[in-house]
């Protein structure tokens, strides 16, 4: 347990304000209604009532500074105290604790102005429970961007190792692999059945599992065919996870937790991207890049201690069992149920999806992954065949050029929760699809601004374009949805890469990728005719 203690001189004013209950974007206590006196020594005990905490206590005691006789007729303005703090907490932030100790620790001293918004927190104060589920599905979409992001990284290596080297034998692969969507389908069917949590670390530990023994793989279609599961796993493992976040969150912070599970996501793969260098130990190392990644599988396994289940589905999931005890016909549960089995088929009734809005997010999904799936896919295959790298320098290039794209990341996920969705997804699809044209157009110094530009601005759509399909659509559908949408989207992946390897060979790099990002400027367009979605209930926004 943490504990901050400090010891001060302060004026009557100062010491009313610290004995007032803190309610605040990041605590909130309970007021112990007892009138303190403070003309006499005093101690006062505020506790939790609601915030990112498991427990939070602070006391304060005062003793009143004895006057000199000549100042007794001053006035009460001037009593001075001594005044002793003291803040006993523990933050329920498991895995990510460090990173908030330091801010924590300082907010809770002296506390935040009711106005205050800092950059580290999201805009509505979470609970417990609310911050113990950020911090595990933050987690898991580290582990996903470990997963999913590996052979993107390394194929360029196995395809020299194994395969050919070709550009259309690697495209040809990852868009076979990109087909087993329909496992991500499939199994976000079974998510809307029974329930977020066991299908996300079900998923997530078959997926880790069949990573390590890819690393034992003999020849190239051995890698795709295992890839072929794990990585789809690994989607239907994140796209659960993200969607309990979703269905948790108070309607102001959906977009930043969104944001802040991208940047987990992004650090999975930068992880991939320092492991490359193993690639440079001989044609095998890229294996060494397949065993790092499967050592997710502890963490997968410790995240189900904290991890729970989405109440929205745990409500469905009741009202469910109310309506297959009145369909059993049985008379002691049928009249007590009747007004819940009534609200359950009412809600039923109206729990239909929408042809409009499902159109609408599949095709911006698909329009952007006809140009992002062979410009992340083949990038560091340019890197190496085209502009001559190494792996340790594709390695410099990624980090170097990717991370700056945390911070549009993190404003990108403010801002929609600020200004709405398509106040960051028009311009980031734009500048998707130009600056990623440009850098493979170019070479030197230009080619590493472009990439940069292009990971940061592009990278402020990240957070509205993760929360606004399950956003858009019913707790009874979500799932299936869910999977729907990233089926079109990976027909998009397959489509683009496709071209793109036909292309490549044919015409070169610049021009490929020049006539493919008219895909992600449409999608801008069509992102215009988006529901507006900030600040609502999901309820609200699926009566």
């Amino acid at each position: 347990m943490a504990r901050i203690h400090n010891l001060s001189d302060c004026s009557e004013s100062d010491l009313l304000h610290r004995l007032k209950p803190r309610d605040d974007v990041l605590l909130l206590e309970v007021d112990p209604q007892v009138e303190a006196d403070l003309t006499q020594p005093g101690t006062s005990t505020l506790r939790l009532e609601s915030g990112p905490f498991v427990t939070c206590e602070r006391t304060v005691r005062w003793e009143p500074v004895p006057t000199e006789p000549a100042t007794e007729i001053a006035s009460d303005n001037e009593h001075r105290f001594t005044v002793e703090q003291t803040v006993e907490y523990q933050l329920a932030i498991p895995y990510w604790r460090w990173l908030y100790s330091i801010p924590v620790r300082r907010a809770l001293a002296d506390g935040l102005q009711t106005t205050r918004r800092p950059w580290w927190l999201t805009p509505d104060r979470l609970s417990a429970r609310q911050a113990t589920l950020v911090a595990s599905v933050t987690l898991l979409n580290m582990v996903g961007g470990l997963l999913y992001g590996l052979l993107s990284q390394v194929l360029t290596f196995v395809a020299g190792d194994l395969g050919n080297g070709s550009t259309t034998q690697q495209t040809t692969l990852l868009a076979v692999v990109r087909i087993g969507v329909v496992v991500t389908l499939l199994v976000m069917v079974f998510a809307d059945r029974i329930g977020r949590r066991k299908v996300a670390l079900a998923s997530f530990l078959l997926a880790a599992a069949l990573t390590l023994v890819t690393a034992l793989a003999p020849s190239l279609w051995a890698v795709g065919a295992l890839q072929f599961f794990s990585r789809n796993l690994a989607i239907a493992g994140l796209l659960c996870a993200d969607t309990i976040a979703v269905e948790e969150m108070p309607p102001g912070s959906r977009a930043m937790v969104a944001g802040l599970g991208t940047l987990a996501y992004g650090l999975g793969a930068g992880i991939i991207v320092m492991t490359l260098p193993l690639a440079d130990l001989g044609s095998w190392g890229w294996r060494l890049t397949f065993v790092v990644a499967g050592m997710s599988l502890p963490l997968i396994w410790n995240v189900r201690k904290h991890l729970p289940e989405s109440k929205r589905f745990a409500k469905l999931a009741e009202d469910r069992e109310s309506v297959a005890l009145a369909a059993l016909g049985t008379e002691i549960a049928a009249e007590p149920l009747a007004p819940l089995i009534a609200a359950s088929e009412k809600r039923s009734t109206a729990s239909s999806i929408s042809i409009w809005r499902f159109a609408l997010v599949a095709g911006i999904f698909f329009l952007l992954n006809v140009f992002l799936a062979p410009a992340s896919q083949l990038q560091n295959d340019y890197l190496r065949t085209e502009v001559g790298f190494s792996a340790i320098m594709i390695t410099l290039f990624v980090l170097a050029t990717s991370t700056p794209g945390g911070v549009g990341v993190l404003l990108g996920g403010r801002f929609a929760d600020k200004h709405g969705r398509k106040a960051t997804i028009v311009p980031g699809l734009l500048a998707i699809g130009i600056f990623n044209a440009i850098f493979f157009s170019v070479v030197g110094v230009p080619m590493w601004f472009a990439s940069v530009l292009g990971s940061v601005i592009g990278g402020m759509a990240a957070p509205a374009l993760a929360v606004i399909a399950p956003e858009l659509f019913p707790t009874s559908h979500r799932g299936k949805v869910r999977g729907a949408v990233a089926a079109i989207a990976v027909a998009g992946s397959v489509i683009g890469l496709l071209l793109a390897g036909s292309s490549i060979d044919a015409r070169g790099y610049g021009l490929t990728f020049t006539l493919l990002a008219l895909a992600p400027i449409a999608a801008a367009f069509v992102a215009l005719a988006l529901p507006e979605t900030r600040g609502k209930e999901l309820e609200e926004i699926n009566p």
